[in-house]
């Protein structure tokens, strides 16, 4: 390895430490930095400890996007979680040892309680992290995320010409909202990730337009993500990346050198964060699933303990793939089909047995 890669490896997990330092330092930062302790101490003990929860707060969204992988589920009100609900589920997240968790959706600022919910999770000590398409992303939004201790928001942009963002997104003027949006950001110290995804369309120069942009918002994180089968592409595997056009997404970003832009399978070798039990996923109506892509269901939290959906989704794991999203290879997807079904079987089977995790029933506890 080059004296130059190394010394972007070193910049790169300085920066991720002053990060995450700042990130502690926040409102409520006493109680992140209990539960980011006993995360630490948890995984050093040997326990499968989830990182990060994603939740999906809603379907319902203003924008109509080709690639997205929540269009193909229900997008209406009914079977969201209520206030109570939700607050409820934050506290068996927290309880079951989790670091951050992202809202997202659907379009998350369309719930009313939004502030409220990331309020409750700040003050039980979770890093709250929230991904919006911008279009309700106000000042005075943003100045409501803030006092109610919101670490990061994530801003997708699709492309850096408007126009072109505008008509894959579905939605006139989304693009000069989600642009103020990231100043709004700024103003307020929240930590802005820019989100987008590589796709044949954009790769190489559209990929150097976006990075251009992001430059001159001065974001704090890009997070690059990659074509998926799944959601609306469920059976375009034409739209996925060969290892070819994999390695070339990684030679460009090598060419960035910015410790700054995080991509998926950064590597050949690199497994998703799923395969490797830090990551979970749970929907607008309380399914839990292994990530946001994938679609196979373990489990729900208003009929069984979240808890309990995680150590036997933890434990019966055994899919190990490189270099790709699992979703993209049809072996590993019907694998993951079958792990979802065997997590839910042995749940149902154990759910009427006496058990030393914590029970709940969202619909007993209001």
């Amino acid at each position: 390895m080059r004296l130059n890669d190394w010394n972007l490896i070193l910049e790169k997990n300085a920066r991720t430490l002053i990060r995450g330092a700042r990130l502690f330092t926040m409102k409520n930062f006493w109680r992140a930095w209990a539960q980011g302790t006993a995360y630490l101490l948890g995984r050093l003990s040997g326990r499968a400890l989830p990182l990060e929860v994603c939740w999906a707060i809603t379907y319902r969204c203003q924008c109509n996007c080709p690639h997205c992988y929540a269009a193909a589920r229900k997008r209406a009100d009914a079977g969201e979680m209520s206030t109570s609900e939700s607050k409820i589920l934050i506290d068996r997240i927290r309880d079951l040892g989790v670091v951050n968790l992202n809202f997202t959706g659907g379009e998350p600022l369309l719930r009313q309680d939004i502030v409220d919910l990331v309020a409750h999770a700040n003050k039980r000590g979770l890093i709250t992290r929230l991904t919006t398409n911008g279009d309700l992303l106000t000042r005075k939004v943003v100045a409501a995320m803030h006092r109610a201790g919101l670490n990061q928001c994530g801003i997708s942009i699709d492309d850096a010409d408007p126009d072109t963002h505008d008509r894959l997104r579905g939605l006139p003027g989304l693009f000069e909202r989600a642009i103020e949006g990231f100043r709004h950001l700024h103003e307020f110290g929240i930590e802005s990730r820019f989100m987008t995804y590589a796709s044949r369309r954009n790769l190489p120069h559209g990929m150097e337009r976006l990075m251009s942009l992001a430059r001159r918002l001065r974001v704090d994180t890009v997070h690059i993500n990659i074509p998926y089968a799944s959601g609306l592409w469920a059976d375009s595997f034409e739209e996925t990346f060969s290892a070819s056009e994999r390695d070339r997404l990684r030679r460009f970003l090598g060419y960035l050198k910015s410790p700054l832009v995080l991509i998926e399978f950064p590597t050949p070798e690199a497994r998703c964060i799923m395969i490797k039990r830090s990551y979970l996923y749970i929907n607008a109506s309380g399914d839990v699933t292994p990530c946001p892509v994938v679609p196979y269901v373990m489990g729900n939290v208003r009929d069984e303990p979240l808890a309990l959906i995680w150590k036997r989704h933890a434990g019966l794991l055994r899919l190990d793939y490189h270099g790709d999203c699992p979703m993209n290879s049809p072996a590993s997807r019907e694998a993951l089909r079958a792990h979802a079904a065997a997590v839910s079987s042995r749940i149902r089977r154990e759910s009427a047995a006496p058990t030393d995790v914590n029970s709940w029933d969202c619909r007993k506890d209001n």
